[in-house]
């Protein structure tokens, strides 16, 4: 059983604020130690099940790879943090969400937001997804099932929804944006490492999540884009401008749009 394992940085117990990332600092330390100690406990999680091969592809650079389970590899973080970039096409049979926070306008969820603080939503051919869903549909694309989420209440309520029956951590509860009652981290890790074991032992009961294509991924920002910007997608046949502050990326399916997104000229391989 190989495993891949995505992480974000916002749903890690403790964590309610931006992103602290300075380089040789008490704050970035202290970040990393909390990060890489859940996504320790998934590793752990995942070998208890029975895998062979862990892999965890980073989504944020907050990741001690000193303290890293040694039994796992890990991709680091640098944008775009794509599929394509992290080798989602190595034959996994499971991927597993870790420090997962809710979709912009999630009033419970921690740090909420869609890729950036610009964005007021992004919708996938009529479907409104968070970052997480969004991941689901590209693993899917891959031909493997999302089989748990650790995060605020809000990241696990919202993959529930989508995904129907999927272990949840939660590590957090949301107030509002940046308030929140918190695991200590070690119960958090806890908790993490007995649900992603469960999810990988009841592997037969999920399927992939796939969003047919052609897929049109919409992304709406709060505030109208940039002229230059809207220039540069009228020269994109894969790029519909809807209005000033609505732009569709176009691709066969979620992961070539998702790319397109992020600005990168790729495509399927047929």
């Amino acid at each position: 059983m190989n495993v891949l394992i995505v992480t974000d940085l916002e749903g890690v117990s403790g964590i309610i604020d931006w992103d602290a990332h300075e380089t040789g600092t008490g704050k970035d330390q202290w970040q990393r130690e909390l990060m890489t100690g859940e996504v320790n406990a998934a590793i752990a999680g995942a070998f208890d099940a029975g895998a062979e091969r862990v892999k965890v592809a980073e989504g944020h650079n907050a990741i001690d790879i000193l303290q890293l389970d040694r039994r796992a590899t890990l991709v680091p973080a640098v944008y775009p943090a794509a599929p394509p970039y992290q080798g989602w096409d190595e034959g996994f049979d499971a991927l597993i969400q870790i420090g997962k926070h809710s979709m912009a306008g999630t009033l419970d969820g921690v740090l909420a937001h869609t890729g950036n603080r610009s964005v007021e939503y992004v919708e996938i051919n009529g479907i409104r997804v968070g970052e997480s869903g969004t991941e689901c549909a590209q693993a899917g694309d891959f031909g493997f099932p999302t089989v748990m989420i650790s995060g605020d209440v809000a990241a696990c309520r919202e993959l529930e929804e989508l995904l129907g029956d999927i272990e949840t951590a939660p590590v957090k509860k949301g107030y509002d944006c940046h308030h929140a009652e918190c695991m200590h981290p070690l119960a958090a890790r806890e908790l993490i490492r007995e649900k992603a074991r469960t999810a990988l032992e009841r592997l037969e009961d999920f399927a992939p999540f796939v969003i047919p294509g052609p897929v049109q991924l919409v992304q709406r920002l709060k505030k109208a884009y940039g002229e230059e910007q809207l220039a540069r997608f009228a020269d994109n046949p894969h790029v519909e401008v809807m209005d000033e502050r609505t732009v569709a990326f176009k691709g066969v399916n979620t992961v070539e749009a998702f790319a397109r997104r992020c600005g990168l000229d790729y495509t399927w391989p047929k």
